[in-house]
């Protein structure tokens, strides 16, 4: 992997200079030292936080920043809520089996580029099971990074191939221990295992940026099972190594013993940092750092939103609590109808404080009135993430829509 020089990453951040708090153009880049920018297809990338660059992408990330706006920089979508495995944690369990047809989700991805997001995560269930998918990626070109989150079912060479071709930015594969036994039984199905590292292997082939994701839970990071997993994406050659929190949503949902303890997060973190400045192997993409309250904080609802395969809008993929439905009204009503409850970025999971609050058995995500009850408001007078701190220092922006 080749790793950019400092003028290189100086010149990526070049279009916020004089334009932001000079502290926070100097916060982002000392906070560099803590990340792996390397080299692909002629570009740079950090890691699937931020959109590749050069890129209009990246542009539009770096002009939402500049007008410090709320702005939903990533949208995830789930185009199908079907999966041919059966993983206990799904962060999708509970949800309808419905989907939106191609004509809606073509508009819908029209009504996010007017939000101004500059990646668009394409979710499920299982988004290789649509037959559109590729449709729907040309359609988020060029302004919209895209990330497809997959099993890899079913990701041959060929379809690895029409992928690129649609203009894929990357192709993120979940796997659930670096031991094929382990990772089919928390699968369901034999032979996922053998599916995921072929899913991966073709996109390398074809020239897509690839990434592996798994969660970490505490088992993972007690076994050295995380270790195991950078390996392995090591071994494979994969360009990122994406690490998420188990939150007790889905297949989770009533389980918040299953959400980590502080010390325990302070390990995904640490885990981020240590690796980021080895020279080899994959970046490491850990939320437990990206969305600390000494960086950016969790954007549910402000800087990121959710919006699933019947069209019920969420603040985030984890946060299963809906403010509206696109087949029943734009997009940008629902998203502005939510900054009475997202003004702001916040401090702490927003699922972290949830967690105890669902329903048992109820089924999701909660409709707008029950959402709308159970979810605290973020008040302007509790502390900002240390990145936005800096960044909203004179608060005149924080309120745009």
């Amino acid at each position: 992997m080749t790793r950019p020089g400092t003028l290189t990453i100086l010149r990526m951040f070049l279009p916020l200079l004089g334009r932001v708090p000079a502290g926070h153009l100097w916060y982002l880049f000392r906070k560099m030292r803590n990340e792996k920018p390397h080299r692909f297809a002629g570009g740079v990338r950090i890691n699937t936080f931020f959109p590749p660059w050069p890129s209009p992408a990246f542009e539009r990330f770096c002009a939402a920043v500049v007008a410090r706006r709320r702005v939903p920089y990533s949208v995830y979508l789930a185009t199908s809520a079907e999966c041919p495995f059966h993983c206990a944690h799904c962060s999708y369990g509970g949800r309808s089996r419905a989907a939106l047809p191609t004509e809606r989700l073509l508009k819908l991805i029209a009504e996010i580029k007017a939000l101004g997001t500059c990646t668009l995560g394409l979710t499920g269930g299982e988004p290789l099971l649509r037959a559109d998918l590729e449709e729907l990626i040309a359609a988020a070109g060029p302004e919209l990074a895209t990330i497809v989150f997959t099993t890899g079912h079913g990701l041959d060479r060929r379809r690895a191939e029409t992928l690129r071709q649609a203009g894929t930015t990357c192709v993120t594969v979940g796997i659930e221990s670096a031991d094929p036994t382990a990772h089919d039984t928390v699968r369901g199905v034999s032979g996922s295992f053998a599916e995921a590292r072929a899913a991966v292997a073709a996109c390398r082939e074809v020239g897509l940026y690839t990434a592996i994701s798994t969660v970490g839970f505490r088992e993972k990071i007690a076994s050295g099972e995380l270790e195991r997993l950078y390996l392995l994406g090591t071994e494979w050659g994969v360009g990122e190594f994406r690490l998420l929190a188990p939150v007790a949503t889905g297949g989770l949902a009533g389980c918040g013993a299953a959400m980590l303890t502080d010390a325990e997060l302070r390990a995904l973190a640490d885990f981020h940092v240590q690796h980021n400045r080895h020279r080899h192997g994959p970046a490491v993409n850990s939320f437990a750092y990206l969305e600390s309250d000494a960086l950016f904080g969790c954007g549910a609802g402000y800087h990121h939103l959710f919006i699933d395969a019947d069209g019920e809008v969420c603040p985030c993929d984890l946060s299963p609590m809906s403010f509206g439905n696109v087949a029943a009204e734009p997009l940008a009503a629902v998203w502005q109808r939510m900054a009475e409850f997202f003004p702001r970025p916040r401090c702490g999971c927003l699922m972290g404080q949830l967690a105890g609050k669902f329903p048992a058995g109820a089924a999701l995500p909660l409709p707008r009135g029950q959402s709308e009850a159970i979810c605290p408001r973020c008040a302007t007078a509790e502390p900002l993430p240390e990145g936005y701190r800096r960044l909203l220092a004179n608060g005149s922006k924080s309120q745009k829509q």
